[in-house]
């Protein structure tokens, strides 16, 4: 990615995934009993996500650094790259055994990846535009 404003926008939206996803991730956490197997799954997928976190936050310094221009908002992510990560995330769910750490995951992105694609289509909608005119679909 060369266009550095994209390249913010795509840094900031991995990083609000992975909170969501760690969210959710340490909500279900603090329902299971405490002796519960789960626990100790979920505590490693919540630390990995954490680490990812602590680089994507690096990497969206660095880009931010020399940035200038209107707010990250005004750069939609391409609606392909939506489409390709909800797909990700449901074979993902899919391959993974039901009700583990790696299952839950899966689940909180592809509804993550639902809702962020329902508002590219309301956009679209609203515009009077076609999903392939929304941010290089």
């Amino acid at each position: 990615m060369s266009d550095l404003p994209t390249a913010i926008r795509a840094a900031s939206d991995a990083l609000l995934r992975e909170l969501e996803v760690l969210e959710t991730l340490e909500e279900e956490k603090r329902l299971l009993d405490l002796d519960d197997p789960r626990i100790s799954e979920l505590s490693e997928r919540i630390e990995a996500i954490a680490y990812r976190i602590l680089a994507a936050s690096a990497h969206q310094r660095a880009l931010s650094e020399n940035a200038e221009g209107p707010p990250i908002e005004t750069h939609p992510r391409p609606v392909r790259a939506i489409l390709a990560e909800w797909r990700d995330a449901e074979r993902q769910r899919a391959s993974a055994a039901p009700g583990s750490a790696e299952a839950m995951e899966a689940e909180a992105r592809a509804q993550r990846a639902r809702e962020e694609y329902r508002r590219a289509f309301e956009a679209a909608r609203t515009r009077g535009s076609g999903l392939d005119d929304v941010a290089g679909a």
